[in-house]
């Protein structure tokens, strides 16, 4: 809780973070999205009663209509009987915000909405009598239509948001590059609007050690002591610098205009945590350097090696914590601790792995999922009907596919050593480590193609984006699908070394052949067409692109003038 118990090392009430954005104060993100219902995310910024109204919202609005509606909401005071007049059909959900334990988040479950529908949404701040959402900037969703209604439909998928590099005198100064990306993903998706269901948010939404002014494991390095009996920082500082993280990264409008306009489904990855969480030897049998890469400060400090490792998991377990708060919260509901989880859409069946939260690359096998994931995930691949299922799409936030194995194995890799890669090849689902467990993947996802669904395997991470298209002996194929990433600018350097190790085609230690069939190194994200009636599916890769405002819309919305990068027909 945040209260005036916090120590130094909390950043609850630090003023002198170096973001050069304001983060995040209030917001929202729809999430989990079925015919009747939407499960909505909202993050108040203060404690106090509140009231979200919702209502059927005419998606034709001029844009007088909609500047003449964002002036009245935003007039303080406003009563709440005033908001409700301002939209037919209001309905009235009450709620409080007591404390600060989950950092002022909080999931509402919307119940009993119509399909196919747009509904606008307001969040009114009833101490102060004023609109705290809804008054700058209309706030609105769709519901996606009846499950049975199996019309053609798309949606969007993107990962490694990291938009902020070093300048000025040693690195001192925060910049923020590569944002325009969100606008032109927000303007893509308003310009398809009713044929776009939902985005998958692929990993890497935030780093918690994206550019050392930011690194919250440099201020570990730096603050970690002991104090007498007591082995600091406390976890609930470490909490105070994930949940700062969160509010930073996602503190841009263009990324909140997405989040809170589409069903977004996220993941997580290694940055949320920290670089190559799960892929470092962090225990006790001296296979590996985990603990002095992540910590390299702790002989300095004074401090021990099992030290060091209560220090990491203090900070698993805060990242983990802010993890759920600020997006596994709003995704399909699971058991506690199971990260992991699956929903449907109109003949389309998904599936979003946790490859962080049971990593262990100390464990003997099945070292990315672990077994009981695994067989979760087997359980439910072969009870799909392929009559109700026409498309499976995996998402797993590392690529199953990506290098070349003797690259990801090689004992002898200059190149990679150079250019500093190491960890993220060794992150990969094609070391040798992985092979048992990459290989039951791979069979599960092949055993579903032998049976007639189209599946695809959708991923993000490596800063590349890619499509391969892999086939058993049998001729079944399968594709995986790469869009990385939208904000993170790399050096030619890193991208060639990436891209050199995505081959052409060849064949995987388990004898399937493959072949690439798009790659792009620069910043992307993609929308995937799907027709579950015709069983047709298309890849839309896009990257920079050049906003206008035709005349012909009287010049008020920003539209892309180019179109995909790549266009690849998958079935």
């Amino acid at each position: 809780m945040a209260d005036s118990t916090q120590g130094p090392d909390s950043f609850v009430f630090k003023t002198d973070r170096p973001w050069p954005n304001p983060p995040l104060n209030v917001g929202a993100i729809v999430g989990h999205a079925t015919p009747d219902s939407v499960r909505l995310w909202l993050r108040t910024g203060r404690t106090g009663q509140f009231t979200l109204l919702l209502a059927p919202r005419d998606a034709t609005l001029d844009a007088d209509a909609r500047a003449a509606l964002r002036d009245q909401l935003g007039r303080v005071p406003l009563s709440l009987e005033d908001v409700e007049a301002l939209e037919t059909g209001t309905r009235r959900l009450d709620f409080a915000i007591e404390d600060f334990d989950a950092d002022t988040t909080v999931v509402l479950d919307l119940d009993g909405l119509s399909p196919d529908t747009r509904y606008g949404y307001i969040l009114y701040f009833r101490d102060e009598e004023r609109v705290l959402l809804g008054h700058n900037r209309l706030r609105g969703f769709r519901t996606p239509p009846a499950y049975e209604e199996r019309r053609p439909f798309q949606f969007a998928l993107f990962s490694c948001h990291m938009p902020y590099k070093e300048s000025g005198l040693f690195g001192r100064r925060t910049e923020v590059r590569n944002l325009e990306m969100w606008d032109y993903l927000g303007a893509t998706l308003e310009r398809h609007g009713h044929h776009v269901d939902l985005v998958i948010a692929g990993g890497d939404q935030a780093y918690t050690d994206g550019v050392p002014t930011l690194d919250i494991w440099r201020y570990l390095n730096h603050r970690m002591r002991r104090d007498g009996d007591s082995l600091l920082p406390d976890e609930a500082s470490m909490l105070s610098w994930y949940r700062d993280i969160y509010r930073g990264y996602w503190g841009f409008a263009s990324v909140q205009e997405v989040f809170d306009s589409f069903p977004t489904y996220m993941v997580w990855d290694d940055h949320e945590i920290g670089d190559g969480w799960g892929s470092h030897q962090l225990t006790e049998d001296g296979t590996g350097d985990g603990v002095s890469k992540m910590l390299p400060g702790l002989e300095e400090k004074g401090l021990t090696r099992d030290e060091g490792l209560e220090l990491a998991q203090r900070m698993f377990r805060a990242a983990q914590q802010s993890y759920v708060e600020y997006e596994h919260s709003h995704n399909p509901p699971t058991e506690d601790g199971v990260l992991d989880y699956s929903f449907r859409r109109g003949g389309c069946a998904y599936y979003v792995l946790d490859g962080r939260g049971r990593r262990d690359i100390g464990r003997e096998s099945f070292r990315i999922l672990g077994r009981e994931q695994f067989d979760r995930f087997a359980a439910w691949i072969e009870g799909l009907d392929p009559e109700e299922t026409a498309f499976l799409f995996v998402v797993s936030a590392v690529p199953v596919l990506h290098t070349k194995a003797g690259l990801v194995n090689a004992d002898e890799r200059w190149v990679i050593d150079q250019a500093g890669l190491g960890d993220d090849l060794r992150d990969s689902w094609e070391h040798e480590l992985h092979d048992e467990e990459r290989g039951a993947l791979l069979r599960a996802l092949f055993a579903a193609a032998a049976r007639g669904i189209r599946v695809c395997i959708l991923s993000g991470d490596v800063h590349v984006s890619a499509v391969f298209s892999i086939e058993d002996a049998e001729g079944h194929r399968i594709y995986q699908l790469t869009s990385s990433a939208i904000t993170y600018g790399l050096s030619r350097a890193i991208s060639w070394v990436l891209s050199a190790g995505a081959a052409d085609s060849g064949e995987t230690s388990e004898g399937y052949s493959f072949e690439r069939l798009a790659l792009y190194a620069d910043s992307t994200y993609a929308l995937i067409s799907v027709d579950p009636q015709a069983g047709e599916s298309w890849f839309k890769l896009y990257g920079e692109q050049k906003l206008e405002r035709p005349e012909s819309l009287g010049g008020a919305e920003a539209v892309p003038l180019n179109h995909s990068l790549a266009k690849i027909r998958l079935f």
